[in-house]
């Protein structure tokens, strides 16, 4: 048999899988998913963790439920892909293929800038988004205790760098659960002292979005009480200081970073021609170029439509492999290959609780009716009917409860010793500064 192997649990891997299992025939070929983690993390709702309207294990999926038995799955790191070989090196050991789809997204990028990958949080994953809440939550529980001073208004001022969809949901999200916990379970705080800031580098907020939509949304959250800062360039960050490139500093002990991609490291490896973001060059057919039984799709793919790449997006993902698992069926079977055209239904951005801004089939819409489409679309997108009536007795809480406030450690994470005692005097942190 054919053995077709399928690297990656985000979307785009996950789906390629289960499509060219269920278009094979019993016997016709092996199909085998590797993945890190044996779960498929639906990423959109990473900030409705953070902000605490969803339990966790909602927003997952297990892989080997989603396969159902339809393709063999492997829990490992990929290491390397060597194409000549035709040979997979994994933590596992090594796998061989016959056809292999590269679909193992992408990594966080910094731009190189000090101190952002040593004392930013990430925004990506599930471990990184409950890391995230507890930090918020830690902030909170120490700032209680500390008297007021400059050191307490940076222990309670939040950064986020990059206003893209995920950097505003969060900002919308992390202010919700903020106007929410502190009121009623921080009385030693007051909410003004809670500040949360957002920091883009262009002239609008959501710059994929319709100019309008834009600047609605910048008008919505500067109403919810986010600071928003745009046409502002991040110089570096220690910990304790955001260092601006207009040479000013901001103090804020926490900062999210949304603001950048990089090519997995697996995929940097890959001697095949690349974009100049380091993304996979392929072909009409989401062929890798000059390999035809290697296929790539999802954030690792540069594929060129109408003279630009596709960004890094969900839906593009998805689509993406719908052909490709059609492909790879064509490709065993000798049939006929298909060209992937990508068709965009529309974007949609959640400013928070029942509000949010969406472009749907050439139609723009905001406020509660924006936000309903916008969690309606998402619910389908869900595997599963567990997980989607879980969401939706979530989301039904939600309207009518506060936000859950439990802060759930996982193994290896540590509260971060935040004393007042312990921080460090405002001439220290200038001493510090590795910027």
């Amino acid at each position: 048999m054919k053995r077709v192997v399928v690297l990656g649990g985000g979307f785009g891997g996950a789906f390629t899988a289960l499509g060219v299992a269920r278009g094979l025939r019993a016997g016709e070929a092996e199909v085998r998913l590797i993945a890190r983690e044996n779960y498929l993390f639906f990423t959109p709702f990473c900030t409705e963790i953070v902000g605490g309207a969803m339990e966790v294990r909602h927003a997952t999926a297990p892989l080997r439920e989603i396969l159902r038995g339809r393709a063999s799955f492997l829990e490992a790191a990929v290491e390397k892909i060597d194409l000549e070989a035709r040979r997979v090196e994994t933590s596992a050991g090594p796998v061989e293929y016959d056809l292999l789809v590269i679909a193992l997204g992408s990594a966080t990028g910094t731009f190189g800038l000090p101190g952002i990958r040593e004392n930013a949080h990430f925004m990506r994953t599930l471990p990184e988004a409950i890391a995230f809440r507890n930090r918020v939550i830690d902030c909170l529980e120490e700032g209680s205790r500390m008297p007021k001073s400059p050191e307490r208004t940076a222990r309670l001022t939040f950064a986020v760098v990059g206003a893209g969809p995920s950097g505003v949901e969060l900002a919308c999200d992390l202010r919700d659960l903020l106007n929410d916990l502190v009121p009623r379970q921080y009385p030693d705080i007051a909410p003004l002292e809670v500040n949360v800031k957002l920091f883009e580098g262009g002239d609008r907020v959501l710059p994929g979005m319709d100019s309008k939509l834009s600047w609605h949304a910048e008008k919505r959250m500067k109403k919810k009480g986010i600071d928003v800062r745009l046409e502002t360039q991040i110089r570096g960050y220690n910990g304790r200081e955001i260092a601006l490139a207009s040479g000013s500093f901001v103090r804020a002990d926490t900062l999210a970073w949304t603001a950048g991609l990089a090519p997995n490291p697996v995929v940097a490896a890959l001697d095949v021609p690349k974009d100049k973001g380091g993304r996979i060059q392929v072909d009409d057919f989401l062929r890798v170029n000059r390999h035809a039984e290697a296929f790539a799709i999802g954030d690792c793919a540069a594929f060129v439509q109408d003279g630009h790449a596709l960004g890094p997006e969900g839906q593009v993902a998805l689509q993406e492999a719908r052909t490709c698992a059609h492909n790879v069926v064509a490709a065993i079977r000798g049939g006929l290959l298909h060209t992937f055209r990508f068709r965009r239904y529309g974007r949609l951005v959640s400013l928070g609780r029942r509000y949010a801004v969406t472009e749907l089939f050439g139609l723009r819409f905001r406020g509660f009716f924006a936000w309903w489409l916008w969690r309606t679309a998402y619910l389908f997108r869900l595997p599963g009917i567990r997980n989607k009536v879980r969401v939706m007795l979530d989301w039904t809480l939600d309207l009518f409860f506060p936000r859950e406030t439990i802060r759930i450690r996982y193994a290896g994470e540590h509260a971060v010793a935040m004393d007042a005692a312990s921080a460090p005097t405002p001439a220290s942190v200038k001493a510090d500064r590795p910027l």
